[in-house]
């Protein structure tokens, strides 16, 4: 189920919050938790032994952990027990083939026979609420929150169906009040509902729209450079406005049943310097690597190089994070030679810190569209093939491949996300704003 689906916005966004409203205050979090798990039992219904497990399993960990008082070989044998079957979990769904593929080349190279991938299926959201909940003990483990006494209340927490899927990644601190006080007063239902629907269009409008152009350039390969360059740029404003429509989305619903998410995406192609960038991109995940990877590796206090080296690790693991390709770790060492060069130049942009901000805005922008192209490729020779488009110059524009697809509707779309993402204040600053008037001028068109 998502989002966008007839089935969520006719028939479960209605029931759920009919049946949310009219139960009593003290109860109000079973019938959300209820919903929330309808709603990811809706992909797959085995998959929700796999999120019971572990709400399970960081419920009874964070309890040890919190009882432990005075003994931290105990404290520490559990966070290790929540760590290791959480990320355990994760490997297994998502980079078991991954690694099975790899050293199936090895041993072909060798001589050997290769071996043949198992039918895994990767759960929806795995990587968010497998965050989620590592967040949470680790958390009671500093000492930072008092677990959750109520399993059904922590359950809750867990499965939020408005950010389960793709975001936000919300810590138990943020939401534990509103877990215990669902009142009305917490409700802003308008102000959720501007914001769901400035996500809505979002995804609907502008990334499907845009995205046809992008599939069409990276399947052949991107052809020629008008092919390559408009097709990285309509991925760039494809995946900026599906993963930040969803976030919206999510921010909107939250608010319908009186939770607050934090922002996850704060105008981030208006940034004029990587290290901007990061600080303005899906903030929750930086955010999370920061805090539990980034910081207890150290961060930015020991030696200049071992600053160098954090810095790389988590944009590696960022990219695995991201999915069990090489050209994520591509994408994700790309980001960290930018990060680790500006923090060599005093964090600024690289040769254009000084020129006037529009060219340091245009200038990051090039850098990131670049970055995406890793990302998006379907495998590592698709990769080198697109990048290598660029240098296949077509003087005839009539005859360049991306006019197969790109017609004067999704020419609009590409326009239109332009002037947006440039222009218009996000919908976090102002969700009353002259974006959410333009977006549904769109829609009428």
């Amino acid at each position: 189920m998502v989002f966008t689906s007839f089935v969520f916005l006719f028939l479960f966004l209605p029931l759920s919050l009919i049946v949310f409203y009219i139960t009593p205050k003290r109860f109000r979090h079973l019938p959300f938790l209820l919903s929330s798990l309808i709603f990811y039992g809706y992909w797959r219904l085995d998959f929700l032994l796999l999120i019971i497990f572990s709400i399970a399993l960081d419920y009874t960990c964070s309890h040890q952990i919190y009882n432990s008082v005075g003994d931290e070989k105990r404290k520490k044998k559990f966070l290790f027990i929540s760590i290791f079957l959480n990320l355990g979990l994760l490997a297994y769904f998502k980079y078991f083939n991954f690694g099975l593929e790899n050293l199936s080349q090895i041993l072909v190279f060798f001589g050997g026979d290769a071996i043949s991938a198992m039918e895994i299926i990767l759960p929806v959201g795995i990587s968010f609420f497998t965050f989620q909940t590592m967040s949470y003990t680790i958390d009671v483990y500093r000492g930072e929150i008092k677990p959750s006494k109520d399993l059904s209340l922590f359950a809750t927490y867990v499965s939020m169906f408005p950010q389960l899927v793709a975001g936000p990644i919300v810590r138990y601190s943020e939401v534990h009040e509103s877990l215990f006080n669902l009142s009305r007063k917490n409700i802003k239902f308008k102000k959720g509902l501007i914001q769901f629907v400035i996500g809505f269009n979002k995804k609907v409008l502008i990334a499907n729209n845009v995205s046809e152009v992008a599939d069409f350039a990276f399947k052949v390969n991107g052809a020629d450079t008008q092919t390559a360059f408009i097709g990285a740029l309509a991925y760039t404003l494809q995946i900026y406005f599906d993963f930040s429509g969803y976030s919206d989305m999510a921010i909107g619903l939250g608010r319908m049943f009186g939770f607050e998410f934090p922002v996850n995406f704060n105008s981030p192609y208006k940034s004029k310097s990587i290290t901007e960038f990061w600080n303005r991109w899906h903030m929750t995940l930086s955010r999370w690597f920061k805090d539990y990877l980034y910081i207890p590796l150290g961060g930015n206090r020991l030696s200049p190089q071992r600053t160098y080296i954090n810095l790389f690790l988590v944009m590696f693991l960022c990219g695995v994070w991201h999915g069990a390709a090489w050209t994520f770790i591509i994408w994700g060492c790309y980001h960290a030679a930018f990060l680790i060069a500006e923090r060599f130049n005093g964090r600024k942009a690289l040769g254009y810190s000084k020129l006037p901000t529009f060219f340091q805005i245009a200038i990051t922008f090039c850098i990131a569209m670049i970055g995406w192209i890793p990302f998006r490729a379907s495998s590592f020779p698709n990769l080198m093939d697109y990048l290598g488009a660029f240098l296949n110059r077509e003087h005839d524009l009539k005859r360049s491949a991306i006019f197969e697809v790109l017609d004067m509707e999704k020419q609009f779309f590409i326009y239109a996300g332009l002037l947006i993402i440039f222009f218009f204040k996000n919908a976090s600053e102002d969700n009353n704003s002259k974006y959410f008037k333009t977006i549904n001028i769109i829609n009428l068109l």
